[in-house]
């Protein structure tokens, strides 16, 4: 089947939605890391153990399905690693992402202990740069790199299982953990603004361990929000223009408080699957929507289920005043059947376009 010829360019198209101008069409960003590997016919680990491959890997897979030009890279275990932790890389049929095997924080007395690191050479922080510094070279418009946010680096550190338990029972342990945390992912800021620039950067801020089946809205207020905030307006002030904020999971009663967060001019507000999109063009009103097709659908639906999907969030999608990207509502999955992906861009080539 022959689609509809795009009239701007993958970098034209992605510099109009930033403006605020019009685009030709919906763009589509697949949040694709594992399935570029195994694409490519590399496997996931070495993608993410060598960025130059990771980039070859992203630019060879979007040119084949014509997805917008931003590579992305996420590193879960960023923060445990560089504190001293461990992780391992993806291996066998039910591993997609780099886990944390090891945390640096067992103990409160660990937290006191805790030692900034050189943030140059600090665990996989030198992944982080030579990804975006690779993208740039490849010709890539931007790059999304996962600086994450806070909260998700705390557990990071200690395990989420150990942070639930002290928000409630160890709140000023709990405030010094997002403390060093909010300075750790400053200091990557500034170092990837130092050494790469901030015109071809994104930073992409998942959070997923927010989600209010984890804790509720009050203690995201408490613990979270504050250090949310600062993130935010001090990477802008760096002068990263646009934030990609993932808000992951099950989030319905936190928008009210992500509303309160600074984004950038525009920012982008990823949306999970259970979020409805139009619950977030409401409190996102001037920043660009980015999402939501279920990933489970992508990987275990029909291709006429994945379709309708797609054309339900673009329909939504287009009455985002701010702008819309079409997304899976998380990372797509690695092992998606190809043509589940190729017929979410059918369903941009029959209803995306603007007139």
């Amino acid at each position: 089947m022959q689609f509809k010829r795009d009239r701007m360019t993958s970098r034209e198209r992605l510099n109009a939605i930033f403006s605020g101008k019009p685009v030709d069409r919906i763009p589509f960003h697949a949040q694709a890391m594992g399935f570029n590997a195994i694409n490519v016919g590399i496997t996931i680990a070495d993608f993410y153990r060598d960025p130059a491959i990771g980039i070859r890997a992203a630019s060879r897979t979007m040119e084949q399905y014509n997805w917008e030009r931003v590579p992305q890279l996420c590193l879960a275990p960023l923060g445990a690693v560089a504190f001293g932790g461990d992780y391992s890389l993806p291996t066998g049929d039910y591993s997609q992402s780099p886990q944390i095997t090891s945390y640096p924080v067992k103990t409160e007395e660990d937290v006191d202990n805790l030692v900034m690191p050189d943030i140059a050479t600090a665990g996989l922080v030198p992944l982080l740069r030579e990804f975006a510094r690779n993208s740039i070279e490849a010709g890539n418009a931007y790059a999304l790199i996962a600086i994450d946010e806070v909260f998700l680096c705390a557990s990071n550190l200690c395990s989420m299982e150990t942070l639930c338990k002290w928000v409630i029972k160890k709140p000023e342990t709990t405030h010094k953990l997002m403390r060093i945390a909010t300075d750790f992912k400053l200091k990557i800021g500034e170092h990837l603004a130092e050494e790469i620039g901030t015109d071809h950067i994104i930073p992409w801020l998942g959070e997923p361990t927010t989600e209010n089946r984890l804790i509720s809205p009050r203690t995201f207020e408490e613990f979270a929000l504050p250090y949310t905030k600062e993130l935010h307006e001090k990477l802008i002030d760096m002068g990263y223009k646009i934030i990609a904020s993932h808000i992951c999971g099950e989030q319905n009663a936190n928008y009210p408080l992500w509303a309160q967060v600074h984004m950038g001019e525009p920012g982008i507000i990823s949306v999970s699957q259970e979020v409805d999109l139009e619950k977030a063009i409401h409190y996102f009103p001037n920043d660009i929507i980015m999402g939501n097709i279920p990933p489970a659908l992508i990987q275990s639906g029909s291709p006429d289920e994945v379709y309708e999907a797609a054309r339900v969030c673009i329909e939504k999608g287009k009455k985002a005043p701010g702008g819309f990207i079409l997304a899976p509502g998380c990372e797509l999955p690695p092992k998606a059947p190809s043509h589940n992906v190729w017929v979410i861009m059918k369903a941009i080539d029959d209803f995306g376009w603007y007139d």
